[in-house]
């Protein structure tokens, strides 16, 4: 036998072995997308020369590339006249928007609050608004609507299905 055709077969042995044992082909498998860091039980504080203007805290919260996502979250804004603050079960901080579910409840100083299970919180515009039914209380006051908007530097209010109780002092 010559060293030729023992090469050949050696080599279609191998290309044999090749095509029989062949590499199982995966199919790519989506990328879950990872955070670049996470907190437990943490506060994020803004602070300018005049003091804290603004603190972020929850119970645990992750930072992605363009936004926050955070458990147990309360957002408090001392910038203004009224200091006010707002929480929520669950809250996404995307683009100085923050969207909360569960038990939302804002304060503010003043005495003014507001409750639903859903909101949106447009900290640019400084916008609160819901999309379900919400219930606003300030002293003895109550009204009780649907679809809120709530400007908060303006202190304008609109919504949907008013009702309510209000006692002139």
């Amino acid at each position: 036998m010559s060293i030729n055709l023992f090469f050949v077969l050696v080599l279609g042995a191998l290309v044999g072995m090749y095509g029989y044992f062949k590499p199982a082909m995966f199919k790519t498998q989506t990328k879950e997308e990872v955070p670049k860091f996470e907190l437990e039980s943490f506060v994020v504080y803004e602070i300018s020369a005049s003091g804290i203007d603004r603190f972020f805290e929850g119970k645990h919260g992750k930072r992605f590339e363009d936004r926050y996502e955070v458990s147990s979250a309360k957002f408090s804004n001392n910038s203004r006249s009224l200091f006010e603050s707002i929480r929520a079960n669950n809250a996404l901080y995307q683009d100085d928007v923050i969207t909360l579910s569960g038990n939302v409840h804002y304060v503010r100083e003043d005495g003014l609050q507001f409750r639903s299970h859903e909101g949106q919180y447009d900290t640019l515009h400084s916008l609160v608004t819901t999309r379900g039914n919400f219930v606003i209380t300030q002293n003895n006051n109550r009204v009780n609507g649907t679809q809120l908007q709530f400007n908060t530097k303006s202190q304008t209010v609109s919504a949907n299905a008013v009702s309510g109780s209000y006692q002139l002092n």
